[in-house]
């Protein structure tokens, strides 16, 4: 079967990863651990990710939040504790793009239309397009808070022909 819809929602997955990737190159250091929109900057970012994370493990992977020894509260339900530096969520960047690499390696677009392994009642496209979706979100929100402060937003990623 054709792998045109995988590489299609494969794409758009990584155009999204990149835009949040950004966010952390256009934060000024000033701004990194200050809230902005009610989450400290650097919580967004590391919510958007763990989310990535958490929805592409493979089935039957246990799930384990980074930094859980911090009290970073990568789901936002409080404000953070301890804190998370720029080259660890360039880290973890790196390790959501690895994780989605293995879980899309050797797939095919059928494989998009199938039940989603845990998470019942979805498909792979569901969580997929979720994540894009997420990430998408949570990218607009830092760069609200970037032009707030008269920073730059980072740059719109897209497919070119």
């Amino acid at each position: 079967m054709s792998n045109g819809l995988l590489r299609i929602v494969e794409t758009q997955l990584d155009l999204s990863l990149r835009m949040v990737e950004g966010e952390i190159e256009a934060c000024p250091d000033a701004l990194w651990n200050e809230k902005a929109g009610g989450f400290v900057f650097w919580q967004q970012i590391l919510h958007a990710l763990t989310g990535t994370l958490y929805w592409t493990r493979e089935e039957g992977t246990l799930f384990e939040e980074p930094f859980k020894d911090r009290e970073v509260f990568p789901e936002l339900e409080a404000p953070p504790k301890g804190s998370v530096a720029k080259e660890e969520l360039r880290d973890l960047a790196g390790r959501v793009r690895s994780q989605v690499g293995r879980l899309l390696a050797g797939r095919d677009d059928s494989w998009l239309a199938a039940p989603c392994g845990a998470y019942g009642g979805i498909t792979n496209a569901d969580a997929l397009l979720g994540q894009v979706r997420h990430l998408m979100y949570h990218a607009g929100h830092c760069d609200s808070a970037l032009r707030e402060r008269g920073e730059a937003a980072t740059e719109w990623l897209e497919v070119r022909p």
